[in-house]
């Protein structure tokens, strides 16, 4: 019997997952995209300095399994280079020539003994503020915390977290991890996140910096297919293809009507773009009615390059912001170590990159506003910043970032099994239980290629009985 051909439409890191997972089970993968391999997830080169950017600054964590096996498979994983254990720096500008400084630092002690040490160490903080935090964290790991139609603030509230640590240490982590406000933001994701990452082992809870643009990462997926008897096609898709007597999937069709056919298909698009996709009979059905719902978050990202090295106050490569339009500050001329020629590095010595996530009250702002606005506010925080001479600024609004999942939203996100016979679904806003993160995409990958393993064995089975 010959290998089983699945299609994937989408090759983002939730279709590159699904793709990467079906081929190492022995299957024949064609991978679709319009643009690229990455999705959402891209760089680009500004062509004034001649630095290699991304369209958002993304960092990784070590508990993205599903994400690190695909990179470690096309061995790209040197591209990130991994923290020994979590340390994030706090930055928060006051009245004097400079800011204050205080340090999450989760290295003094294994695992979760380390986070819980790190927080009693970090400034800021009242003593009751931090056994505050620590109650809740016990509570978390004990399976006590119960989330579900809570938002982010009123969980935090409902467990009785002082308002100076949920503004100082909870709602970073929400902006950068759920995009959201706090009074949106699903709480069942944030529990999550908790559980995963920060408050799990140290492995899981380091973060990883990529050392180059990100889109890097998946560069090698179109050759490693091709070897592998599969192939990564860039091509627009028109429409989903069924057979009509059975509503079984035969393949699609693309914008030049060009048509493949496949044994099944993964959706790996966002909701809007899967809505146009679905034959008309279904587009009106009831499970997929939940596509005409999702609303989306914007990220602003801005890129600033001076005329001297900058941020020589921090010790890492990057900070969180407090009380501040800017709300994390990366430094890429620290972190970005591959692809950046000396050339630009004597040109442009000082290179940081600014994320403001949940940025509706930014997004619609001009870019030279938006630029004025979080130069200002590094200078108050810096002096580096303050003594050096901004010589280009960029601004990158991703309008629709990621999915806005409120409780509501998370209640109606749908699985990856379809009631379309060869239709299964993937991507961030899909029901991982995630939020919408990249290691959100490449679960629901790596889930959906599990269920056409699952159906196909199910049918050899039954064929042969």
């Amino acid at each position: 019997m010959s290998a089983p051909h699945g299609l994937i439409i989408g090759a983002g890191f939730a279709g590159s997952t699904a793709a990467v997972r079906l081929v190492e089970a022995g299957w024949r993968v064609t991978l679709m995209d319009a643009h690229r391999v990455g999705g959402r997830v891209y760089s680009l080169e500004d062509r004034e300095t001649g630095d290699i950017i991304d369209n958002g600054q993304h960092l990784l964590m070590g508990c993205y399994h599903h994400t690190l096996h695909v990179l470690k498979t096309l061995g790209t994983t040197h591209l990130l280079r991994p923290q020994a254990a979590m340390r994030v720096e706090f930055v928060e500008a006051g009245n004097s020539t400079s800011a204050t400084i205080s340090t999450l630092d989760a290295s003094l002690l294994p695992g979760k003994l380390g986070m819980a040490l790190g927080i009693l160490r970090l400034g800021g903080l009242t003593l009751a503020d931090k056994l505050r935090a620590l109650q809740f964290v016990a509570a978390l790991q004990l399976g006590l915390v119960r989330a579900e139609g809570f938002t982010t603030i009123e969980l935090l509230r409902h467990y009785k977290q002082p308002e100076n640590l949920i503004r100082r240490l909870w709602e970073p982590i929400v902006l950068a991890t759920l995009n959201a406000p706090l009074e949106q933001a699903a709480a069942s994701l944030l529990v999550e996140v908790f559980k995963r990452a920060f408050f799990a082992d140290t492995a899981s809870s380091r973060l990883l910096l990529p050392r180059t643009g990100l889109d890097e990462v998946l560069k090698p997926l179109p050759a490693w297919l091709q070897a592998r008897g599969s192939r990564f096609v860039r091509a627009s898709t028109a429409q989903i293809l069924l057979d009509e007597s059975s509503n079984a999937i035969r393949g699609v069709q693309t914008s030049t009507g060009e048509v493949f056919q496949a044994d099944c298909v993964i959706s790996a698009v966002p909701p809007n773009n899967l809505l146009k996709l679905l034959p008309e009979q279904w587009k009106t059905h009831p499970f997929f009615d939940p596509l005409n719902h999702y609303h989306f978050s914007p990220i602003v990202s801005v890129y600033l390059w001076f005329d001297r090295p900058v941020l020589n106050e921090l010790q890492s490569e990057f900070a969180a912001m407090l009380g501040t339009t800017t709300q994390w500050v990366f430094n890429r001329r620290a972190m970005v170590d591959t692809y950046t020629t000396p050339q630009v590095v004597a040109r442009f010595p000082g290179h940081l990159s600014l994320t403001v996530s949940a940025s509706n009250d930014l997004v619609n702002e001009p870019q030279d506003r938006i630029v004025a606005v979080c130069l200002d506010e590094l200078r108050a925080a810096f002096s580096s910043v303050g003594a050096a001479r901004l010589l280009r600024g960029r601004v990158i609004k991703e309008k629709r970032a990621t999915p806005l999942i409120t409780p509501n939203q998370e209640s109606i996100r749908l699985t990856a099994q379809t009631p379309i016979r060869g239709l299964v679904l993937a991507g961030d806003w899909t029901d991982t239980k995630l939020p919408a993160t990249i290691e959100g995409a490449s679960q629901s990958g790596s889930e959906a290629a599990s269920r056409l393993l699952q159906m196909y064995s199910q049918k050899r089975i039954l064929t042969s009985s």
